[in-house]
């Protein structure tokens, strides 16, 4: 009886979804945590210092003048510094703010972005080293294996590789030859029922293969629709709040709505992009495995079907010679 093996990559795709929820769960937790102690910092008072009114006659310098410009002097320096700092800020950092500046739709993209990376991930364990091995090498191991030892070696190597696809085809179409009496059925049914078994077989392992890959294509579509849904709700929100406030207020409003506007749809465009070309780069192998299966699953089921087809032109020759002794 054959062994039915299970499918690993159903694991690995539960495993990379559940990290990039908490991965998603814990980004967004310390962005908040981030953005509450910058709007601490903000509204903490200030101190502000009195202006000197501007002197009408000649002002003599006080014992401690010197003092107090050197102090002002150090406030200087240190405002230099502080400029210094933000103007060094690393790339992570930069992302951080803008990611703030971007307002609730980044969340959403960031999701979307993140179940994007774990699905490409899955997927390229899944081709490369769970279904990627090269059909023809199975192929000429089990054919050397059937000249070797005959139909049942050939049997035991097909069985061993049965967890790839073309190992699995190949001992479906082994077994029913093995398990069919040439004696009782002609030529044209054995070849019947060696092709039925390969395509069976053949159309088992197709989904697999092709899983999950087109839900890379959506979500890419998805972030980029996010992103202009926040863009839209934006200049929504800028256009619906300028006409109650203050000259002086609107250009600040203004600019924040553009900037959560711009900011949500460069992100949403960055992880479509990101998405679009793992897509392209996932579904190309999963169409050159599909492909390259379907070429040696025919190819198995003419070689199968032959040497089966001969193993009872040869029994039907002995049962003559021995009829007519």
């Amino acid at each position: 009886m054959k062994i039915r093996t299970i499918d690993r990559t159903i694991k690995v795709s539960y495993f990379f979804v559940s990290v990039c929820l908490a991965l998603f769960v814990f980004l967004t937790g310390s962005l908040f945590s981030q953005e509450g102690e910058v709007q601490q910092e903000q509204t903490a008072p200030t101190v502000q210092q009195p202006t000197a009114p501007a002197p009408t006659q000649e002002v003599t310098t006080p014992p401690g003048g010197a003092v107090q410009e050197g102090e002002k002097a150090g406030e200087v320096e240190e405002k230099k510094e502080e400029g210094e700092k933000k103007e060094e800020k690393g790339l992570f950092a930069k992302l951080i703010e803008a990611y703030k500046i971007g307002d609730w739709p980044m969340h959403f993209i960031l999701l979307f972005f993140i179940v994007i990376l774990a699905f490409s991930i899955e997927r390229a364990i899944a081709l490369y080293f769970v279904y990627g091995k090269n059909p023809a090498k199975t192929f000429d191991e089990v054919k050397a294996a059937f000249e070797e030892g005959g139909l049942d070696r050939a049997l035991e190597v097909a069985k061993q590789n049965s967890n790839l696809p073309i190992g699995a085809i190949m001992y479906s179409a082994l077994r029913v030859a093995k398990e069919t009496n040439p004696s009782n059925i002609n030529e044209e049914e054995i070849k019947e029922l060696v092709n039925s078994a390969v395509e069976e077989e053949f159309l088992r392992f197709v989904p697999k293969i092709q899983r999950r890959v087109p839900l890379i294509h959506i979500f890419a579509n998805t972030a980029v629709l996010l992103g202009l849904l926040g863009a839209v709700i934006g200049l929504i929100e800028a256009f619906a709040g300028v006409g109650a406030l203050d000259p002086a207020q609107r250009q600040i409003y203004l600019s924040k709505s553009i900037a959560i506007v711009m900011h949500s749809t460069a992100f949403g465009l960055i992880a479509a992009i990101t998405g679009v070309i793992l897509f392209a780069i996932i579904s190309s192998r999963a169409n050159n495995l599909v492909a390259t299966l379907e070429e040696y699953a025919v190819r198995t089921g003419n070689w199968v079907a032959i040497m089966a087809i001969h193993s009872a032109r040869k029994l039907n020759k002995e049962q003559g010679k021995s009829a007519s002794k």
